[in-house]
């Protein structure tokens, strides 16, 4: 299929989906501009087509390379939302002891510096949203960064025996978990405020630990939840904050009903969970659909396809995304293929 017969079909398959829902109005037909997509999405009114996003760590060392980058892939790749990463570290302990944390007032100031190059890049071009870890993620990041670890290989069986250490330290020393964990939310807290002097319209939130070899259903009740819950409740009040399930398992999928948020986004290829699963109990705006585990396999019409089946899965409330960040050295013929999917033409 050349490349005019395939943007001919994935017209019509568009126009054929949005005509199940209801005709688009004059206004609508005309093209949007990234933040009328987006708003359109999250009150779930028709669109022109899906409003999409996605990313990948740069891992620059300033904030400022860190901006260049993004608003670069931005420009290139059209995103209706630009999602900042955040690769800076959260600062270890002083002590000697990763869990000896106390609260900061300023966990990441380089963050702070990417965020305000990227608002004013943008000039209210689009939306832009920070990344954030939960304090569970954030505090194995300080474990696991202890100097026992330095030089271990990064193969799964050893993963999985790092993760196997992590959980039984936590369960052994609830009090030094419990401590480290407090000090961690009111840093993120800190950093909440003064990201949203930057002009954020929210942060992705990655909650990495919704699956049972982190722990089970009743340990992250008791010893992690009421964290995490903190965090959206300093977001409460932004309009594209994004819980992002990293690992997710069923038994889990329920324990974020009253958690304050708009958008919601899990890997459908990493935990088999599909888009109409979760919709039965959730009616936020769904964020999901590709598949980020395999992307730089896929073509431009497996994209579409993909896109195509969870955009009606959803329902209008979609925004169009992988389930994670793409793969860090796809090239930019396998970065384009996602936004020349939905249509977009890229200069």
């Amino acid at each position: 299929m050349n490349r005019r017969s395939f943007l001919s079909s994935t017209a019509a398959a568009a126009g054929l989906l949005l005509s199940s829902r209801s005709l688009l109005s004059a206004a609508v037909r005309s093209k949007l501009s990234h933040k009328e997509r987006v708003d359109r999405a999250l009150s779930g009114k028709d669109v022109d087509r899906p409003s999409y996003t996605f990313y990948h760590h740069f891992k620059r060392p300033t904030g400022l390379l860190e901006a260049q980058d993004h608003l670069k892939f931005h420009r290139t790749y059209k995103t209706d939302i630009v999602k900042v990463m955040n690769d800076f570290n959260y600062p270890p302990s002083t002590t000697g002891n990763w869990w000896e944390l106390k609260p900061l007032d300023n966990p990441y100031p380089e963050q702070l510096v990417t965020l305000d190059a990227v608002r004013s890049g943008l000039n209210g071009d689009a939306y832009f949203i920070d990344t954030l870890y939960g304090p569970f993620m954030t505090a194995q990041g300080l474990y696991f960064g202890q100097p026992k670890f330095a030089g271990l290989p990064r193969t799964e069986e050893a993963s999985g025996a790092r993760l196997k250490e992590f959980t039984q330290f936590r369960l052994d020393n609830l009090d030094k978990w419990h401590g480290a964990l407090e000090a961690i939310t009111q840093s993120t807290i800190n950093h909440i405020q003064k990201a949203k002097k930057t002009g954020i319209s929210g942060a992705l939130v990655s909650v990495m630990n919704a699956w049972s070899p982190a722990g089970t259903l009743e340990d992250y009740h008791q010893n992690t939840r009421p964290y995490d819950k903190r965090i959206f409740d300093a977001l409460a009040d932004t309009k594209l904050t994004v819980l992002h399930l990293h690992n997710l398992e069923r038994p889990f999928l329920s324990e974020y009903t009253d958690f304050s948020f708009p958008i919601l986004q899990h890997s459908i290829a990493g935990s088999g969970i599909q888009i109409s699963e979760v919709r039965k109990l959730y009616g936020q705006t769904l964020l999901a659909g590709v598949d980020e585990l395999h992307y730089t396999k896929l073509t431009e019409p497996e994209i579409h396809q993909q896109w195509t089946d969870a955009w009606k899965a959803a329902g209008a409330k979609y925004i169009a995304g992988p389930g994670c960040s793409v793969p860090n050295d796809s090239t930019p013929k396998e970065l384009a293929r996602f936004p020349q999917s939905l249509g977009i033409e890229l200069t």
